[in-house]
């Protein structure tokens, strides 16, 4: 039989670890071509590169206060180029997850 016992007071934080926490930026070169493997990024090269392009145009002021919303089916890497394009932006730039269905919806 099992036993129950008292949690000790000091108890340590935990520090969650998300799926795509090893993405360090969308991984272009200087000339904002994609690099096969770069900044835990692997693939969708013509994506990453079009988001890329997103990126410089916020940097450049051309695309403040707008949303972009990323399509398609699942798995094809959506949610870490997300990511990534909130990483190149800089720390203070917050990135929340969020579903099709919580955006649109056939309810009134």
């Amino acid at each position: 039989m099992a036993t129950i016992r008292e949690v000790p007071r000091k108890v340590r934080r935990f520090e969650r670890i998300g799926a795509h926490t090893h993405i360090k930026g969308l991984g272009l070169d200087e000339n904002s071509n994609a690099v096969k493997i770069r900044d835990g990024m692997v693939g969708q090269e013509k994506a990453r590169e079009a988001a890329g392009l997103i990126v410089k145009m916020i940097q450049e002021g051309k695309l403040s206060g707008k949303c972009i919303i990323l399509a398609g089916p699942p798995g094809t890497g959506k949610t870490a180029i997300a990511v990534a394009v909130s990483r190149e932006l800089g720390a203070n730039v917050p990135f929340i997850q969020m579903s099709g269905s919580e955006i649109y919806s056939s309810e009134r």
